[in-house]
């Protein structure tokens, strides 16, 4: 089970990647083991997604295709840490584990009167703006486009306290799994925030495991929250 939610977790974070690029009209391309972004992704996000623990010999033939195209500021996302990038210039930029809660249950524990699904443009960006720390987010500098809005597998989940953002964060269906991603706190408490976006999940996409990544902290507090650890992933960066 814990390989299967592996492979999946990868795929479904590959598909969460294209999205975003699709959403710029410029999507992605899904190979047999890796996904590739030949256009650039936009910023905090992968060039190439492995997708497979095999097929290292495709793997390493499109990162360096990709390299010839961008020799600098690439990133890959090493989904099950089997690539050797650092003899094609590339450095470890971080190193942790994919996560996934098998089946989370229905639970009231998430404290609905909280949880918010943002379903607008201005409700987006008001959303961006709370994730980025940065409130001058206008139409120019938006990572994350109002078409994502239109995507049924995509949820932007918004945490109000009187009216204020206090957390968030985004799920993504894809592979037979949910993606959680892009989470962030500024004044929730962490507990809450992560037990909350998981009873959100458990809502919005019943029945689905729920899968990602995350390090440091908050990978302390996802697996305090009930995640279990599934798998290794590696982050390589070409300067």
């Amino acid at each position: 089970m814990s390989a299967d939610l592996w492979a999946r977790a990868a795929f479904n974070n590959a598909a969460w990647c294209d999205a975003v690029c699709a959403a710029r009209h410029k999507p992605g391309a899904f190979l047999d083991h890796i996904w590739v972004q030949r256009h650039g992704s936009p910023p905090y996000y992968p060039d190439a997604v492995t997708l497979t623990a095999g097929g290292i010999h495709q793997q390493e033939q499109c990162i360096v295709d990709l390299s010839q195209l961008r020799p600098s500021g690439l990133a890959v996302k090493d989904s099950f840490c089997g690539l050797e990038l650092g003899r094609f210039g590339f450095q470890v930029l971080f190193e942790t584990s994919w996560i996934a809660v098998p089946i989370p249950a229905r639970s009231s524990s998430g404290n609905d009167t909280l949880w918010h699904q943002v379903n607008s443009s201005e409700d987006l960006q008001r959303w961006e703006a709370a994730w980025s720390g940065n409130d001058q987010i206008d139409e120019s500098s938006r990572t994350f486009l109002p078409n994502l809005l239109a995507n049924p597998d995509i949820r932007f989940l918004l945490a109000l306290d009187e009216g204020n953002p206090i957390g968030g964060g985004i799920l993504n269906r894809a592979a037979g799994v949910v993606g959680l991603s892009n989470v962030f706190s500024c004044g929730m408490p962490a507990e809450s925030l992560w037990r909350g976006l998981i009873a959100q999940a458990a809502r919005q996409f019943p029945g689905l495991p729920l899968v990602g990544y995350e390090r440091g902290d908050d990978l302390t507090m996802a697996l305090r929250a009930g995640f279990e650890p599934i798998g290794r992933l590696r982050v390589w960066l070409r300067p």
